[in-house]
């Protein structure tokens, strides 16, 4: 058991290791600041930049997310970091943030190096490549409410089941568990986990039902006051779209739930193939769950058993297993990994026990091989996982957007580069900013055909970001036969074609 202030002596030097674990979360991560940011940063940028300035958030631009995730960019921008490297400073900052609670909650469970360990590792692991761990996306910032709603939970241990201490402890663990599921859906793992852990803490420790359902009621509770605000902003502003872009659109399109079976497999097989190739340090949690069985501590093995399971959940609810998805399993896995390599040093001698040695120190330099490297070589951003070719035009091609429109002009980018909506600081003269969605609801590709043709909301400017047909948009070439009669190619910038809408269209005439 162990309390807050527990928590923060068990890391022995106190001030000096808080310290130096967030200077070396957020150091790691100094060769990325400047990297680009990508299509899923721009739509929520893109999309908390005018909510701020007066849009209603789901009506104008869609994105299928919860309020969360732009409440934290309209408070990037707040603050004066929406340049580029503010929000990946404020990303550096956020993860550092998350590191030391894993330490605290770690330290909880298995003594302060163990927790020490798994927050290094953690954060170093975050700051490299190819989990995209330099994405200030969805994942990145669900990781601290998640790990924070951990301890809390592990907070409530220190007390009886009816104490109400420990059911301030798990009131605040429900409420975190919803800022996560505003933040991610994936969040749900936390409430989930949660749950679970305290119905094992009742059969464990014997207490009468009552105790159990109280406690249990205390941490929905929790959820669901964290959730109504959200709840009622939705219903009161946008109630004809809201749920369908945070519930319905989810499940039908982009969910376990809605997605095809051999989609998911495919995606969950080769990203995980990719994955285990490059950072190898997954491998070594069996070893770690197993070998935490060997400890003496039921108590601690449950709660890590418990954790990977309702982590690998939370990350499977998208369906899609993208590369980002998998940040919601590094907690857990960091802690594994220690757990593995701290019964591996202690086994006696002999050649398994060497064995296994040489395999964690392998797997452990493959993984943390690339952070010297991006220290003394400059990052190469076609070369990063799931970035689109010619992701590095977005900044001149919106320099050259924002000097040669106004602030009421809009732009519209073909199809997938929210990233230059933001930077160039131009209404988006389209409701979808990514093209799952623009694919995934009916009707919507033909919705924003009809809104370029008309000349009432054409926009002033159309990037060529992808080709027309790219994800079998525009079979039949309607798109390109409006752009052929309204627009004329103005110029190409890295490679990407700009259009300008013809005078006459300016002066209120259609060139259809």
């Amino acid at each position: 058991m162990c309390l807050a202030a527990d928590a923060v002596s068990r890391l022995g030097v106190g001030p000096l290791a808080t310290t130096a674990l967030l200077l070396a979360a957020v150091i790691t991560r100094l060769p990325y600041l400047d990297v680009p940011i990508s299509a899923d940063e721009g739509g929520y940028a893109t999309a908390a930049y005018w909510w701020a300035r007066g849009d209603d958030l789901y009506r104008e631009i869609t994105i299928t997310r919860p309020q969360g995730i732009f409440v934290i960019y309209r408070l990037i921008d707040a603050l004066g970091l929406g340049s580029t490297v503010g929000i990946h400073v404020f990303a550096a900052a956020w993860v550092a943030l998350a590191a030391l609670l894993l330490s605290w909650a770690v330290a909880c469970l298995w003594g302060r190096s163990v927790g020490l360990a798994s927050a290094v590792l953690f954060a170093a692991v975050m700051a490299m490549p190819w989990l995209e761990g330099y994405s200030a996306n969805a994942e990145l910032f669900m990781a601290l409410p998640l790990l924070l709603g951990l301890w809390a939970l592990l907070q409530a241990d220190s007390f009886r089941l009816s104490d109400r201490r420990a059911l301030g402890w798990l009131f605040g663990s429900g409420f975190a568990a919803a800022v996560a599921v505003l933040v991610k859906p994936s969040g749900l793992a936390l409430l989930a986990f949660g749950a679970l852990w305290l119905a094992r803490r009742w059969r464990s420790e014997q207490r009468p039902p009552r105790e159990w359902l109280t406690a249990e009621i205390c941490l929905l509770l929790g959820w669901a006051l964290g959730i109504l605000p959200a709840l009622l902003h939705g219903v009161l502003t946008v109630p004809d779209r809201y749920f369908d872009a945070v519930l319905f659109y989810r499940l039908g399109q982009d969910s376990i739930v809605g997605g095809s079976i051999s989609h998911q497999l495919t995606y969950f097989a080769t990203n995980a193939f990719y994955i285990v190739w490059h950072v190898p340090i997954f491998l070594l949690v069996p070893l770690g769950l197993r070998l935490s069985a060997h400890d003496g501590n039921p108590r601690a093995r449950d709660f890590l058993v418990l954790w990977m399971a309702t982590a690998f959940g939370g990350a499977a609810l998208g369906g899609n297993w993208f590369l980002h998805y998998h940040q919601q399993l590094l907690p857990p896995v960091a802690a594994a990994t220690v757990l593995a390599v701290r019964h591996l040093l202690r086994r006696p001698l002999g050649l398994p026990r060497f064995a296994a040695v040489c395999l964690a120190v392998v797997a452990l330099l493959v993984s943390l091989a690339p952070i010297p490297r991006a220290f003394t070589a400059s990052v190469v951003v076609d070369d990063l996982p799931e970035w689109e070719p010619g992701v590095t035009a977005a900044a001149p091609v919106a320099a050259y957007l924002a000097t040669h429109t106004g602030p009421a002009d809009t732009i519209y980018v073909v199809y997938d580069h929210a990233d230059i909506y933001y930077l160039a600081q131009r209404r988006p003269a389209a409701r979808w900013l990514h093209f799952r969605e623009l694919a995934g609801v009916p009707g919507a590709f033909d919705e924003q055909v009809a809104r370029i043709a008309d000349w009432a909301t054409a926009p002033l400017y159309i990037v060529e970001a992808q080709a027309f047909d790219r994800w079998g948009f525009d079979p039949h070439g309607k798109l390109r036969a409006v752009i052929a009669s309204n627009y004329r190619l103005e110029t190409t910038i890295e490679g990407l074609p700009i259009y300008r809408r013809l005078a006459g269209l300016d002066a209120g005439t259609s060139g259809i």
